[in-house]
């Protein structure tokens, strides 16, 4: 009886029983993944806090170790604001009815649904793991992480493992919106930027299904990334938001896979993306940008891609951006003699590499 047993959605009773024993029936009223069920037990306290949303008072019913309710009450503040950002960018938290709160354990935490595990140890930035201070201590990103699979990952659930990038993938593009949000487009692409580098592009990020594939690392840095390009190849942000938002929405506590999100881009949009998809998505390696620069024209292609994979690119020259449209054949554009190039490789995941086209020696760039 001294126990307290935390779970998934909202306290029904508790029933004290014989022996100094407490029974505890907690309600989930939601289709709920089964991989998502916790149940806690601990010497824990109940740290209430109120978030305010359409007329309504909702209550966060938060259970932490007894000996933390103090900082737990200051440092939880923040999934107000959290949660504020999700329902604004992709709809209406899905379980008010079930609730939301924040349990501590003894691990680093998971997304279980209305109850987000927590053990990040009340801070913003944690520097025995790295990724999480990647937020530049503005928020609590493990915190953010979690909540973030709320609605991608418990709300838009991958139908098959092979699809994982849209839980792990857009919970990270999701903490770059918030950074972008908060604190500028440049400060959210310093963050993509650092995901970048542990990308490993050694399998796809989309498998067969039915076999059990997890392309685990990359579904996190490498599916964020190719939300990012998208944002960058659709080059209209008000259009690109709708689509996350309308995917979000439109298929809250559903199942989905890689192909229901490309109908939403290609019917939002009217183009074609069956090459990105295709090169993106169902092969490891990424575009490689073939470029010489001589004179007055630049010269350039596609290389290492799918076949008759095309995809517009953005240049800086001399300054002022330009859009061109690289193919597999290698075309040429008149500029101004000694300009200054620069490839927007920030805004696509792609390669880079210069070449000299009267030796044809290859120049990492």
């Amino acid at each position: 009886e001294e126990l307290i047993c935390v779970a998934n959605g909202r306290l029904e009773n508790k029933i004290s029983r014989n022996e100094g024993k407490i029974t505890y029936t907690w309600l989930v009223k939601n289709p709920i993944n089964n991989y998502n069920v916790s149940l806690q037990l601990g010497y824990y306290v109940l740290v209430q806090d109120t978030l305010q949303r359409q007329n309504k008072i909702e209550y966060l019913n938060h259970y932490v170790l007894d000996y933390h309710a103090e900082v737990a009450r200051e440092h939880f503040k923040q999934a107000r604001g959290i949660l504020h950002f999700f329902e604004d960018k992709f709809g209406i938290y899905p379980w008010w009815n079930d609730g939301f709160k924040l349990v501590e354990v003894s691990y680093l935490g998971m997304e279980h649904q209305s109850a987000v595990t927590y053990g990040n140890n009340f801070r913003n930035r944690n520097n025995g793991h790295g990724w999480l201070d990647a937020f530049h201590g503005i928020v609590d990103g493990l915190l953010f992480h979690e909540t973030a699979h709320e609605w991608w990952g418990n709300s838009v659930t991958a139908l098959d493992p092979a699809h994982m990038w849209i839980h792990e993938g857009m919970a990270i593009y999701s903490e770059a919106m918030f950074i972008e949000e908060r604190l500028g487009y440049d400060v959210a692409v310093s963050f993509l930027l650092q995901k970048r580098k542990s990308i490993q592009n050694k399998l796809p990020v989309v498998g067969p299904e039915n076999e059990n594939y997890w392309a685990f690392g990359d579904s996190y840095n490498k599916g964020g990334w190719i939300m990012h390009t998208l944002r960058g190849v659709i080059n209209d942000d008000e259009l690109w938001f709708n689509i996350l938002k309308s995917f979000a929405v439109n298929n809250r506590r559903s199942h989905v896979k890689t192909e229901d999100f490309q109908k939403i881009v290609s019917t939002t949009t009217g183009l074609d993306f069956n090459l990105f998809f295709d090169q993106y998505f169902y092969q490891s390696g990424i575009p490689v940008f073939e470029y010489e620069q001589s004179g007055d024209s630049l010269s350039y292609k596609w290389s290492e891609v799918i076949p008759g994979f095309t995809m517009p690119l953005d240049l800086d020259i001399n300054g002022k951006t330009k859009r061109i449209y690289p193919t597999q054949e290698r075309q040429l554009l008149k500029i101004p003699e000694y300009s200054v190039v620069v490839i927007r490789d920030w805004e696509f995941l792609i390669k880079i590499k210069k070449i000299d086209l009267n030796t044809l020696d290859k120049v990492p760039h």
